[in-house]
């Protein structure tokens, strides 16, 4: 067998950043050939990484990528917030954020897409960093928005670096209003919603299902109530409207001024500006969201 130096060793790990004895292992394998030790290495690392897919990733990032009239917004997960931090990490959701964009929110493309100008593919890019982190690594959602006759606006909260953080809100508006003077409205509104958590622009948009489940579950609790069905139908139609300020953008108080509705809020700003204010669609991810 071949003399295996220290340098050796050290020129692998810098390839791939795999541990001292996994390295020593792979150039044995190989018999010191370089590129069939970092088959054997990438192979090693699908192995681990298929191991490592039965535990549960529900920390990470949310990236965003945006310029002007664009926006992409992606989330990343690990099992740790330890992780969360760690620079090759954050380097990785940092490229996908890129790629994301130019993609158009597209994961299936973005993971057969070259990583950083190279001949390897995200897919392997993600399996080779699942083997060096220890942790089990996903990327499990992305979107994209573009605003044709307006401009985008972005918010990262609890941010970990630039443009990454634990929550994360991508929205477009149709304007006649120049972007300097739209800027602020962006900032505010897209913090509302990093803090209100809506689940639809408009009652039109939220899910029929939901308002189905919803007011079979307002019906149910007054069941009890002896009262006539038109007066039941009040009821419920009052709670309804509790419950679409609870969860629709436009219906909801604005959490600056909870004396005003968002609608409202948009309105005001409109005419302050001197223009045409339409919130056209929004994003929000939080890390984590329902991951159990």
């Amino acid at each position: 067998m071949a003399n295996i130096s220290t340098e050796d060793i050290k020129k692998l790990r810098d390839k791939t950043g795999a541990g001292f004895m996994d390295c020593k292992k792979a150039l044995e394998e190989s018999n010191l050939d370089i590129e069939k030790a970092l088959d054997w290495l990438r192979k090693k690392g699908i192995s681990s990484a298929e191991k490592k897919n039965s535990r549960s990733a529900s920390d990470g990032l949310i990236a965003i990528e945006n310029n002007n009239n664009e926006a992409a917004i992606i989330e990343v997960n690990s099992e740790t917030d330890f992780v969360a931090r760690n620079g090759d990490f954050q380097d990785f959701v940092e490229e996908l954020s890129k790629l994301n964009l130019k993609l158009k929110g597209d994961i299936k493309n973005l993971n057969n897409s070259n990583y950083k100008d190279s001949n390897e593919k995200v897919s392997n890019a993600l399996i080779n960093l699942i083997s060096k982190i220890g942790e089990k690594i996903t990327i499990r959602r992305a979107k994209y928005i573009s605003a044709d006759n307006g401009f985008v606006g972005t918010y990262i909260h609890n941010v970990e670096t630039k443009n990454m953080g634990k929550i994360g809100v991508i929205i477009s508006v149709k304007t006649d209003i120049e972007k300097s003077k739209i800027d602020d409205f962006l900032k505010k509104i897209s913090m509302h919603i990093a803090a209100a958590t809506p689940l639809s622009l408009n009652i039109e948009k939220l899910d029929k299902d939901i308002i189905e489940k919803e007011r079979e579950i307002q019906l149910e609790q007054l069941k009890k109530e002896k009262k006539d069905q038109s007066i039941l139908n009040k009821i419920i139609d009052g709670k309804m409207s509790k419950f679409y300020n609870e969860f629709v953008l436009l219906e909801q108080n604005y959490v600056v001024d909870d004396k005003i509705k968002i609608k409202d809020f948009i309105l005001e700003t409109s005419k302050k500006l001197n223009g045409k204010i339409e919130v056209v669609d929004f994003v929000r991810y939080k890390v984590g969201d329902e991951i159990e």
